[in-house]
């Protein structure tokens, strides 16, 4: 691991912490900036540095808000126009505003007497991932957002590398967007269900979500299989 590098990312962690509070930064790219170097850092430090449960509270108070920001920017946008025209849109938003807004202010108080350490123990450790159980379990989504999780991990570690191999980077990062593709559509489900809407046009969205993702699945597949070839 490239030592200078990993002080380097710590730094601009806290001056990104920094910034957000005291401009009460609260956009969709300040939260997804944060996510970055937050999930990052949360990588790539040892196990037992106690500052590693407050990185992991900061995701969590980000996870909900990110969830919003997709639906709307991604999520909605993806589903044919006819189905978006059916949609109580204005409703919509009025009601995921005032959540966002809620979770935005839990944030911000978190983080303003978060304190932050002078420095960080940064260790790496290789966890293996049982790769027969997505070959198994096919398209089993809370399998494969492990999975996902494992990958971001992964890539973390080559980004940070003294030594990057640019293939298997380029790889990872295929995989780690195509799942998180497929989480953000069943996100995206989920959310629409919990609205006022009719069970027909529900329907047809859900169906249409689900072959989105057979389609993504399929692809990742490939991937997939190209990368473990490589780590064999």
């Amino acid at each position: 691991m490239n030592h200078k590098s990993l002080i380097k990312k710590f730094e601009k962690f806290k001056e990104n912490i920094k910034e957000f509070i005291e401009h009460e930064k609260d956009s969709i790219e300040d939260i997804h900036t944060l996510r970055i170097n937050s999930r990052e850092l949360y990588s790539l430090i040892s196990l037992d540095d106690t500052f590693r449960k407050k990185i992991k509270k900061v995701i969590k108070l980000t996870n909900k808000i990110r969830d919003l920001d997709v639906f709307f920017e991604e999520y909605l946008p993806s589903l044919p126009k006819e189905y978006i025209d059916e949609l109580d849109i204005e409703s919509i938003l009025e009601s995921t505003n005032r959540s966002r807004s809620k979770d935005i202010e839990k944030l911000h108080v978190y983080l303003k007497y978060l304190s932050l350490p002078e420095s960080l123990e940064f260790k790496y450790i290789e966890k293996k991932f049982d790769y027969d159980k997505i070959n198994k379990v096919q398209y089993n989504q809370s399998e494969l957002h492990r999975y996902r999780i494992y990958i971001k991990r992964v890539l973390s570690k080559e980004k940070n590398s003294s030594e990057k191999d640019v293939k298997k980077i380029r790889l990872l990062s295929k995989i780690k967007d195509i799942l998180g593709t497929m989480n953000d559509n069943n996100n995206g489900i989920k959310r629409l269900e919990s609205y006022m809407i009719m069970p027909a046009l529900f329907q047809k969205i859900d169906d249409f979500v689900k072959r989105c993702n057979l389609e993504l699945f399929e692809e990742f597949e490939g991937i997939n299989q190209a990368y473990m070839e490589m780590t064999e």
